[in-house]
């Protein structure tokens, strides 16, 4: 019998590996590769799955610290406020943003004695480049004073022939005849002229605290320099 025709008279089984039958190197190579796999998942589904996201969370966080950091640096948190009229130490201050102006009075020295405190509003929020200008009681005894001599109407000098009021000579009582201007703004607007001098023209108006181009809109038509 030919060794082909004894090989096609045997069972045809599909040839298994059996543990029992492996050698020590064969055994020792199995494991090595079993371990090798495992590792290998281990590691791609840590690097494409919850390990990636933290690391994401962990980069964006930082990145936006750094970006936070860059946007608000120390000195963009100071503004700068100029404080006259009566107060101690009159004068450029530096004030963290976000200052009151309790906060600059305190800062140029507190109030002096003749001032007149409820000119100005002291819970108000400062803008940098500002002029605060705290009135006297002085001042304000002086336009009362005026006020019960002359009157509200004190002639030529005070109102123009077409009615607008000059904003020059006009006392506290008569500037608040004008629409929009109240004591605190009339007190100012003398302040300023005891310290700065007369106004040039009506746009100098919104040099005194409190007092914006809006304001100066509403009541252009209401006053004038002399």
């Amino acid at each position: 019998m030919s060794f082909q025709e004894y090989a096609e008279q045997q069972p045809h089984e599909t040839p298994r590996i059996r543990w029992g039958r492996m050698t020590a190197p064969m055994r020792v190579g199995a494991i090595g590769c079993a371990v090798a796999c495992l590792a290998a998942i281990l590691f791609f589904s840590g690097a494409f799955g919850g390990g990636g996201a933290s690391f994401s969370v962990e980069k964006t966080e930082a990145a936006a610290e750094e970006t936070s950091t860059a946007d608000a640096p120390a000195s963009s948190r100071d503004i700068h406020v100029h404080m006259t009229g009566c107060v101690v130490n009159p004068g450029m201050h530096t004030l963290p943003a976000g200052a009151r102006l309790a906060d600059a009075v305190s800062a140029a020295g507190g109030f002096t004695e003749d001032a007149l405190e409820q000119s100005v509003n002291l819970a108000r929020e400062l803008a940098d480049g500002e002029q605060v200008i705290v009135a006297s009681k002085e001042a304000q005894a002086a336009a009362q004073a005026e006020e019960g001599v002359g009157g509200p109407s004190g002639g030529d000098a005070v109102t123009a022939a077409d009615g607008r009021v000059n904003i020059n000579t006009a006392d506290a009582a008569q500037l608040q005849t004008i629409s929009g201007i109240g004591p605190a703004k009339a007190g100012k607007i003398v302040a300023y002229r005891e310290a700065n001098g007369a106004f040039k023209a009506v746009e100098d108006l919104c040099k005194v605290s409190g007092i914006g181009e809006k304001t100066l809109a509403s009541i252009r038509d209401q006053i004038c320099v002399g």
